[in-house]
């Protein structure tokens, strides 16, 4: 069964409003910010995640996260505006902006990389394929016997190489 959500209204003081209403008309801030922007104030004037989600054209889910990690937030943010004002819109727009990911970590070296793109631009009559140019196959073949990866698929080999 599904989980009901309670879109809860997020109480605003003049200077956030202004704020996030400066954001969400911006032209040079990314257009992620702006959207999130919209969706706090929306959120502000009473409109449920379903009617905001319509509005900007997300899904109610999406609304419902940037929401939620506003009210979250609201305490923390309210003790800035307090304490040093200036420092409300940074927080507001590191709050609103996405957090780093750190991704997978690189399965090929840059060592490995510069190898590969070597061994591509060398003959394979020079190792002993009856070939005048490399295909994607071959170079796998070679990259694994000369023992620069153990695992290389050729769409790794056609990254590195810029080959469509």
């Amino acid at each position: 069964m599904r989980k009901k959500t309670i879109d809860t209204i997020p109480v605003l003081s003049e200077s956030m409003k202004t704020i996030l209403s400066s954001f969400s008309k911006s032209r040079s801030l990314p257009a992620s910010l702006v959207k999130r922007s919209k969706i706090i104030l929306l959120s502000s004037q009473g409109f449920s995640n379903q009617i905001v989600a319509t509005k900007i054209g997300l899904h109610y889910n999406h609304v419902a996260t940037w929401r939620n990690r506003f009210l979250q937030a609201l305490p923390s943010l309210r003790d800035i505006e307090s304490g040093t004002p200036d420092k409300l819109e940074e927080e507001i727009r590191l709050l609103l902006s996405d957090r780093k990911r750190s991704g997978a970590s690189p399965t090929f070296t840059p060592e490995q990389i510069i190898r590969i793109i070597d061994l591509a631009c060398k003959n394979p009559c020079d190792f002993g394929y009856e070939a005048s140019h490399w295909s994607l196959s071959l170079l796998v073949t070679e990259i694994k016997k000369q023992g620069i990866a153990d695992r290389i698929s050729e769409k790794s080999v056609s990254r590195f190489l810029k080959m469509r």
